[in-house]
């Protein structure tokens, strides 16, 4: 018997947002603290509170004790209204899985994205708002026929936990087929919990890609564990036109790892989900010449 997805998607969406603004609140309810991130030309971070600095060392109070870092090896000191709930930043919060947030990249950041151990994708934040990225699957090309990615985003703060980006999306699907959709989303929430919709169009081969609805969710648990959702809504009078991908993220300080499952009616008809692995870490990347910014 076929499974109907259909019924279930609105269940999915209304699931996921309650979630993620249900922990939003709780956030933003949490006591909160005012702190800094210092953060290393290594691609190191340490969170807490300065206790003294001069020319040559910065004393910071840390939840493991005091440290005592070089100034020539800081890159830049941030400052974070944090709260007590979590041990350390999420370092993939402007990410979903296939998409991204309205939230931006930080100028100069690197995250660098494996799906299915065969998928490699790099993007790379040029200003505070704008990112570039690319992307092959090494199978394909192995195979002879090469599929690639390309991107890029323009993403701007309207306040206090509103983001919106626009971007654009071109991929060669390998078989001479050659995907570019424009798109806009719009992001409620931070890092550790979000919420975005959005909408794109374009093209793949000669023919018009109707016009997408866009609604991904991410909600962070704990220190380790999130949720993260990434839905879209294709109109096509001959199938559902929905594809989503459910996960489970692992987070360290740079690092996450995905487990999950992608879900795709039309392909799946008896309810069978495609299991889906994934890993991201995030790096500093380039340097200017003025790396230090004293507070």
């Amino acid at each position: 018997m076929k499974t109907n997805f259909k019924h279930l998607i609105p269940f999915i969406f209304l699931f996921f947002s309650s979630t993620v603004l249900f922990g939003q609140a709780v956030l933003d309810s949490t006591k909160k603290t005012e702190k800094v991130i210092v953060k290393m030309k290594n691609g190191d971070a340490f969170k807490g509170e300065i206790i003294k600095r001069d020319q040559h060392i910065l004393t910071l109070k840390t939840e493991n004790g005091e440290l005592n870092l070089l100034a020539m090896n800081i890159s830049a000191i941030e400052n974070e209204t944090a709260t007590e709930k979590f041990s350390n930043p999420n370092p993939h919060g402007t990410k979903y899985i296939f998409g991204s947030s309205g939230i931006p990249l930080k100028r100069n950041q690197v995250d660098y994205q494996n799906i299915f151990f065969s998928t490699h994708f790099v993007n790379y934040g040029i200003t505070k708002n704008i990112s570039v990225g690319g992307g092959f699957d090494l199978l394909s090309s192995i195979v002879g026929y090469p599929i690639w990615f390309l991107t890029s985003k323009v993403g701007v703060k309207v306040s206090k936990n509103i983001h919106v980006a626009g971007g654009i999306i071109m991929a060669n699907g390998g078989f001479a087929d050659f995907l570019a959709m424009g798109y806009g989303v719009f992001t409620l929430g931070t890092n550790e919990s979000n919420l975005s919709v959005g909408t794109g169009h374009g093209f793949f081969s000669d023919k018009t890609v109707p016009l997408a609805l866009i609604v991904n969710g991410l909600h962070r648990l704990n220190s380790t564990i999130a949720l993260v959702s990434e839905n879209y809504m294709i109109p096509s009078p001959h199938s559902s036109g929905y594809v989503g991908t459910h996960a489970i993220r692992i987070l360290s300080t740079k690092s996450s790892f995905d487990i999950g499952m992608i879900i795709i009616p039309d392909f799946y008809q008896n309810g069978i989900a495609l299991p889906f692995v994934g890993y991201a870490r995030t790096f500093q990347g380039f340097k200017s010449k003025k790396t230090t910014h004293w507070l």
